[in-house]
C-alpha cells in the first residue's frame, strides 16, 4: 500500500505562505488563510526549528505563480517551493 502511495507522487509546486518558529503564529495564519481562501488546500510541515505553511498543489510553476501573485498581496514573503505532490491533491485544485 505505501509503495502505491509513493508512486502516485509527482514533482510539483506549492506556495509557501509563512515560515516561523512560533507555532501559535502558524495556527493563526492558517486559520486566517482558510477563512479567506476556503477552496485552496493548505498544510504545514515542521522542519526544525521552522513551521512552514504551504498552499496549493500544482504541476507547473506557472500555475503556482498565479497563486503566489494573489497571496502576495496579503502575505509578506510568499515564495514558491518544489515538493512532491499526490495526484489526489492536484485533482482537488480543479
Amino acid at each position: 500500500q505505501t509503495e502505491n502511495e509513493e508512486m502516485d507522487k509527482i514533482p510539483g509546486w506549492r506556495v509557501q505562505v509563512l515560515a516561523t518558529t512560533d507555532r501559535n503564529r502558524l495556527e493563526t495564519v492558517e486559520r486566517q488563510f482558510k477563512v479567506n481562501y476556503p477552496s485552496i488546500a493548505v498544510d504545514w510541515v515542521h522542519t526544525k526549528p521552522y513551521y512552514k505553511l504551504r498552499a496549493g498543489a500544482f504541476e507547473t510553476k506557472q500555475e503556482a505563480e498565479r497563486l503566489k501573485f494573489t497571496l502576495g498581496e496579503q502575505f509578506e514573503g510568499v515564495y514558491l517551493v518544489k515538493d512532491d505532490i499526490s495526484e489526489a491533491e492536484l485533482l482537488k485544485m480543479y
